[in-house]
């Protein structure tokens, strides 16, 4: 790891500094931001499951009165609906609401000491803290705290495993191990993406037992969502969703037929959408045809395209820019400060991802040419290994950036590790090539 220190006052001085700065952006952001009907779409779902789930003891995503309880369902996962369901009250008032909000800038400032947490084992305190200012300054991280979605929830939820993971010495306390797997089966029934990454992850952990004291964890967690749906529904999952995620990405470039007017929203030009979209079966079989008729094209759109779309800047489902909903008034329209931290990040945004794309790649390089210790090693392979799973997912589901916010300070980490890693090996090259010429 390299020597990167800071004395102990100074780290915390700096660290303070940059918490108050990403905590004061995040209130200014919920408190000058006017969401232009803010209770829509996906927000409106979550809503209605929290008051279906506290109220009326179903899980359903109709809302319905008390004397005609709504049929349950499993659209969504209930991570986010939960959270809601301890804040929101009988009325839906404004104040319950409000605070919703607050407490999503709790979480969001909460992330930044997460970030800075997570990647002090592989950058030292000084990287680090650069990792913590650009999670404290990213709009989209900022922005996305005045929406009643999940990207908060999950992100939080993200980077305390990840934290977790950063904090298994060897050998690995039982108590970790059992936060760990709670943690991430927490975060993967707020994002359901995740659920299947602890297959990966297994491997990598060092013993047996630890595997166990994980495994359980996770699927006690899991079987909790699971039991309910095999009882009340009759089934493990509703994969409507799954297929729909899958449907919506099949559009190259998010086209139908390269209509310009259609982009984002492919699916509502096409007039077999309702055909294609009938089942998993009918999805695949129209992928494959596509495959068939436009090979080259496809190819480019789930090898390339996808993952390019994923990291890109703007938001392509939504207003754009770093907004998902559409917004009559925000700071980042009328705030100096505001617009300057919105451009410096849109400028380092695309040299960040590609450099958290070469450290995930030089995570597997061999142990000497990395020069990390065991435990160094261990976490920057879990993170890439789930950066790894991020974009394979995506590249068999829908792409929108919007799925990638909650990944940022975990790329902003990586991208830091890339660079110093890269500028390690040239110098090593370096140094071998003016050694030999003194020879």
């Amino acid at each position: 790891m390299p020597s990167n220190s800071l004395s102990r006052y100074t780290t915390w001085l700096v660290l303070a500094v940059i918490l108050v700065i990403g905590l004061e952006l995040r209130l200014q952001a919920i408190q000058y931001t006017e969401v232009d009907h803010s209770i829509r779409h996906d927000a409106k779902d979550y809503i209605v499951y929290a008051y279906n789930l506290k109220y009326l003891n179903v899980y359903s995503k109709t809302f319905s009165t008390k004397s005609a309880l709504p049929a349950p369902d499993a659209l969504r996962p209930p991570g986010y609906p939960l959270f809601l369901s301890l804040i929101l009250d009988e009325t839906i008032s404004n104040k319950s609401l409000a605070t919703v909000l607050y407490a999503q800038v709790i979480l969001s400032t909460l992330l930044i000491l997460l970030a800075y947490a997570t990647f002090t084992t592989l950058l030292g305190d000084k990287l680090a803290l650069v990792v913590a200012l650009l999670t404290a300054l990213s709009p989209h991280l900022i922005s996305v705290n005045v929406y009643y979605l999940s990207e908060t929830l999950f992100a939080f939820l993200l980077m305390s495993f990840l934290w977790l993971v950063s904090q298994l010495k060897s050998p690995p306390q039982q108590f970790t191990l059992l936060a760990l797997g709670a943690t991430l089966a927490a975060a993967s029934l707020t994002r359901p993406w995740l659920q299947y990454f602890i297959i990966l992850l297994l491997p990598l952990v060092s013993t047996r037992n630890a595997r166990i004291y994980f495994a359980t964890a996770f699927f006690a967690v899991m079987s909790l969502w699971i039991f309910r749906n095999i009882v009340t529904l009759g089934m493990i999952s509703d994969s409507a969703t799954m297929i729909t995620s899958i449907y919506h990405g099949m559009y190259p470039g998010f086209m139908f037929d390269n209509q310009p007017e259609s982009y984002g929203y492919p699916y509502r030009f096409d007039p077999r959408a309702q055909e294609i979209s009938a089942s998993l079966y009918s999805v695949i079989k129209e992928i494959i045809r596509r495959f068939t008729d436009y090979p080259v094209e496809h190819l480019q759109w789930y090898l390339v395209g996808k993952p390019v779309s994923l990291f890109s800047w703007n938001i392509i489902q939504g207003m754009g820019d770093v907004f998902i909903y559409a917004v009559k008034r925000s700071p980042y329209f009328e705030f100096t400060h505001f617009e300057i931290s919105h451009e410096i990040m849109r400028f380092v945004h695309s040299p960040l991802i590609a450099f958290s794309m070469i450290g995930s790649a030089l995570a597997w390089a061999p142990k000497r040419v990395l020069r990390l210790g065991e435990h160094s090693l261990f976490v920057v392979r879990c993170i890439s290994l789930l950066i790894g799973y991020f974009i394979l997912i995506h590249m068999i589901a829908a792409p929108f950036p919007r799925y990638a916010i909650p990944m940022l300070p975990i790329l902003y980490g990586m991208a830091f590790f890339g660079g110093t890693q890269l500028f390690y090996w040239l110098k090593a090259k370096y140094d071998g090539a003016i050694a030999l010429r003194r020879t």
